[in-house]
């Protein structure tokens, strides 16, 4: 797996590549993807929950749940 080396916008920590699950909702539509690639602040201590998505991030979750057109 390729690793992004990005530091955290909130307490400059290293971001590392986890495989997280997304859930997807449009209106009554909803998909879940499992093990979608996303960066994650490595400190537990941060305040910062974001997940960071790389484009072909995206990608996977359109191909994972085609129904969904609006991100």
């Amino acid at each position: 797996m390729t690793h992004f080396i990005k530091s955290c916008p909130v307490c400059g920590e290293l971001l590392v590549e986890q495989l997280i699950n997304v859930k997807v909702e449009k209106d009554v539509q909803t998909c879940y993807a499992e093990s979608i690639p996303a960066l994650v602040c490595n400190n537990e201590n941060c305040s910062n929950k974001e997940r960071y998505f790389a484009p072909f991030s995206f990608n996977l979750l359109k191909m994972k749940c085609p129904e969904i057109t609006k991100w």
